[in-house]
């Protein structure tokens, strides 16, 4: 895949960055920096398991947003896959990650505790990111299939056969199931920087939109109310609680010259985690990592302080631990599977 396709075809987080202080080499093979002493980090998947990272696309810099340039600004921006990236099992025993081989990327899937062999479940060419729907049953992916995005469905544990969802001409992104099953909320791009949400019925198969926003993350018992993100005019990301039936909709945490995306709500209800815009203090480096945030927006804390890039979280089933990509742990700045403890 490359770049030009990356920045086309997939809904990124673009974030100025300034040129900021001289930069110092850093050893990416440590597991782990100062700041986060005491923090218990696992390794859940090896290189050879060839985790996803699109051609060095999974976070990049670019002087453009999907090939416009910036008002000619001679300026760098921090893009980054913002659809989930991994996914856990309900039951908390199965992590899935994309893995990219023979220029296609699939989901995989392997034992959360014990690690050994991975089992596929997607045979396609080109899946970009994906969620697990509640049940257990069945996994919601985005693929790019003549050259659109679109929504697919297939079996979690058994068979290939795969439904669509989307239209194909469309360029929807980022489904993910609702408890009961019945609905699909995703995100439909609709120009630069410029993203709604949807939902599908599946018994009715109607299709219905609600209000702008990316990466929809549902709350369980509550029906009309989801997590987002949003861009705002200066391409920063924001996120959102948003209300379908009052019209009420509340920004949670904003933060000018930083971003945030993919909010991630915790079991028991009071925390968000979300991958953010960075910058390592020591190195100077412009990167991703993870942060948590009170649902209410407030008692904002970074998780993870390494100079690679930390990104995709998810809360295991007890919201003890918290799963992600990322690059510590390897000298070639090699994406795996990661899992540390929630201590907050």
């Amino acid at each position: 895949m490359t770049r030009k396709t990356v920045i086309a075809a997939v809904a990124l987080l673009l974030i100025a960055s300034g040129a900021g202080a001289k930069k110092i080499k850093f050893d990416y093979s440590v597991v782990f920096v100062p700041e986060e002493g005491g923090v218990k980090f696992e390794k859940i998947t090896e290189d050879a398991d060839n985790v996803a990272d699109y051609g060095g696309g999974l976070v990049a810099k670019s002087s453009s947003i999907f090939g416009t340039k910036l008002g000619g600004k001679k300026t760098s921006v921090l893009d980054w896959w913002v659809i989930p990236q991994i996914a856990l099992s309900p039951d908390g025993k199965r992590i899935g990650y994309i893995n990219e081989k023979n220029k296609t990327t699939n989901v995989m899937i392997k034992s959360a505790s014990r690690g050994g062999a991975s089992v596929q479940r997607t045979f396609r060419t080109n899946v970009q990111g994906f969620s697990w729907s509640p049940d257990g049953t069945t996994i919601c992916f985005t693929e790019v299939r003549g050259g659109h995005q679109g929504i697919y469905l297939v079996d979690a544990n058994q068979g290939t056969v795969v439904r669509q969802i989307s239209n194909g001409s469309d360029n929807d992104y980022g489904g993910v199931i609702s408890r009961d099953g019945n609905t699909i909320f995703f995100h439909r791009g609709e120009g630069r920087s410029s993203y709604s949400l949807w939902s599908y019925n599946r018994k009715t198969n109607l299709f219905s939109n609600y209000s702008r926003g990316m990466t929809a993350c549902l709350i369980p018992g509550n029906s009309t109310t989801i997590y987002c993100a949003r861009f705002t005019d200066s391409n920063e990301s924001e996120i959102w609680r948003v209300n379908f039936e009052t019209g009420v909709e509340e920004v949670i945490l904003t933060q000018p010259g930083k971003s945030f995306t993919t909010p991630q709500l915790s079991p028991d209800g009071r925390w968000l985690l979300i991958t953010g815009s960075s910058k390592s203090e020591k190195e100077g480096i412009d990167n991703t990592d993870i942060f948590a945030v009170r649902t209410d927006g407030t008692q904002l804390t970074q998780l993870t302080y390494h100079p690679g890039n930390d990104l995709s979280p998810v809360w295991s089933p007890d919201g003890k631990s918290i799963f992600f990509l990322s690059q510590r742990g390897s000298a070639d700045k090699v994406y795996n599977v990661w899992r540390m403890d929630f201590t907050l």
